[in-house]
């Protein structure tokens, strides 16, 4: 028999086996759990669809409706009412959103008593159409009230007149579709205005404020005063240590967006993040978004692409990740104070790891999904008057579902032809992932509280990417990213604030935080099923002039990051420092 000499790729398996440790064995995957990057170290966020600053937007009414004193406030007669009979200043009918909220309007007291009261009703009536967000008033006409019968007048605002100031630049077009929208508005509504123009607002690049003041004219008949603020571009750097020890502690990323580029409502970005010797990781970002129509729809595509080259010995294993991604988002519900969004999309994710010997390689993993998702985002909150916020609750729902197409990874692939195997043996790139999140904020004072909650739920085993990864971009501070994940997980964030009064001009944050996480995988034979992984700390947030916020955590993690680890993991100092600069046009 003719023997065959070996070659320096056929001693790649034994490589492996000898350079990875025993994770690979219990839980099937043929590399350490952190040396190839999580979906969070390769997908940089994406600039935002809507804005969540809700003092961006503001009506001001305060010039339009005047309540004027109740000449019968100090009156001694007396009169019996029962029921009472609104009418509209102009003779018209009310509308009937309008009288449904005078019909709440009950008379606590039917019996004979101080005309007084009227000025009660007035003022019930008229706080009633507030709260609805109509913007009138409430008179009371000269009259004789007969048969118990009260006939009190509604002034309701109509916009006769918008007037725009400030630099529009290439959002005229946009503006002046909302501006339309607005003077349809009839009655005047404030809650109808301020959904409009947080639309507006959402247009990126643009900063808007409306003023009403009477027209003097016609009673009710108000001109409303548009202010616009337009930003050209925006530049956002972050500097952290965030990452793990094969991949690298340190990483920079920097992103700069550019306004009304091809339509009035878009913006094209692009990123870049990479460790300071821009070889155990280097990632890149692109995308753009444009709005659809003046509902607020926006639809757009994107692409992150990273090239990591791990530190792992004499292994020298080299992935090369890609998400692309296509999605459309529909504003349902939009208001200072309440936010719904409905989302869909698509991605193309593929992951591939090989690994080389001098200038030779040999494939090792390689998996290849085609997900399609639906998502539903939504929040409320609360402000003080000045605008701050006092507490808010926001949360996301995202059904996702992997698909047999366009060259995905098969069901039960052992090794492809070329040699590749995928992530995880068990794996199904076709599988159902829901995944949710919780976040919720109360201050009081100084102090204040922010609490996190994050799931996930598959129906069979995932592929890498798809997994619930653990580490200090996602649950478990302290941990590194990619540290252990799993197909199912349910995670608590907890933390603590006070703020610090140190200096005006950079104001100080001190806080302390918990943070557990449950991982449950479905795999034949793991190690990693029904763990629990928790951590403490603390630190300071430094609030710098210039849009610039510095964080310090001392992070400890309480347990192992996989079931047969020697020890925990050494407590960690986190330090992340953000930046933005964003000039207005003038």
């Amino acid at each position: 028999m003719k023997s065959v000499k070996p070659t320096m790729a056929s001693f790649v398996p034994m490589l492996l086996v000898a350079a990875l440790p025993a994770p690979s064995t219990a839980q099937e995957r043929p590399t350490t759990p952190d040396s190839v990057p999580s979906r969070e170290q390769v997908q940089r966020p994406a600039p935002a669809t809507m804005r969540n600053d809700g003092t961006r937007v503001q009506v001001d009414a305060s010039r339009v409706i005047d309540a004027a004193p109740c000449p019968l406030a100090g009156s001694s007669v007396l009169a019996k009412i029962d029921r009472i009979h609104f009418v509209s200043a102009d003779g018209r009918a009310l509308p009937a959103g309008v009288q449904k909220e005078l019909d709440a309007v009950e008379l606590a007291n039917q019996d004979e008593q101080s005309i007084a009261v009227v000025c009660r009703l007035r003022d019930a009536a008229a706080d009633a159409l507030r709260r609805a967000g109509f913007i009138a008033s409430v008179q009371i006409p000269p009259q004789e009230i007969i048969a118990g019968e009260l006939t009190l007048t509604v002034l309701l605002a109509h916009l006769v007149d918008v007037q725009v100031r400030g630099d529009v630049g290439p959002h005229r077009s946009a503006l002046l579709a909302r501006i339309r929208q607005i003077k349809a508005i009839d009655p005047l509504n404030e809650r109808t205005a301020e959904r409009i123009l947080l639309l507006a607002g959402d247009i990126p690049g643009l900063d808007i404020q409306l003023a009403l003041r009477p027209a003097g004219t016609n009673p009710g008949e108000v001109i409303g005063e548009i202010t616009v603020v337009r930003r050209r571009y925006a530049v956002l750097a972050n500097v952290q240590n965030y990452g793990s020890r094969r991949i690298g502690r340190e990483t920079a990323y920097a992103r700069t967006e550019t306004y009304g580029l091809l339509t009035a409502s878009d913006t094209a970005y692009v990123g870049a993040s990479f460790t300071p010797d821009f070889r155990e990781q280097l990632a890149g970002q692109a995308g753009y978004l444009t709005g659809l129509g003046s509902r607020g729809t926006t639809v757009g595509v994107r692409m992150n692409y990273a090239l990591s080259r791990p530190d792992l010995g004499l292994l020298d294993l080299r992935s090369r990740s890609l998400i692309a991604g296509v999605d459309l988002a529909v504003p349902v519900v939009r208001t200072v104070s309440r936010n719904l969004t409905l989302g869909a999309g698509a991605e193309l994710i593929e992951q591939r790891s090989r690994v080389y010997v001098d200038e030779r390689s040999s494939a090792l993993n390689r998996d290849k999904l085609r997900v399609v998702y639906l998502r539903g985002t939504g929040s409320v909150r609360s402000q003080a008057i000045d605008g701050s916020e006092l507490a808010s609750l926001s949360g996301t729902i995202e059904l996702r579902r992997g698909l047999g197409v366009l060259g995905a990874t098969p069901r039960g692939l052992v090794r492809s032809a070329d040699g590749y195997t995928p992530s995880r043996f068990g794996g199904d790139p076709q599988a159902l992932v829901v995944r949710t999140s919780l976040d919720g904020f109360a201050r009081a004072g100084a102090l204040s509280v922010a609490s996190g909650i994050r799931g996930q739920w598959s129906n069979n085993a995932l592929l890498n990417f798809e997994g619930f990864s653990v580490g200090n971009l996602s649950v478990g501070r302290g941990y590194d990213p990619g540290s252990n994940s799993g197909d199912r997980a349910i995670g608590f964030q907890n933390e603590f604030r006070i703020d610090v009064p140190l200096i005006s001009s950079a104001p100080c944050q001190l806080f302390g935080f918990n943070d557990v996480v449950w991982l449950w995988n479905l795999e034949r034979n793991t190690t990693e099923n029904g763990r629990r992984l928790r951590s403490i700390g603390g630190g300071l947030r430094l609030f710098l002039p210039g849009s610039a916020i510095l964080d310090v955590a001392y992070a400890r993690p309480l347990d192992r990051a996989l079931s047969f680890d020697d020890r925990r993991p050494q407590a960690r100092l986190l330090l992340s420092l953000t930046a933005q600069f964003a000039p207005y046009a003038h």
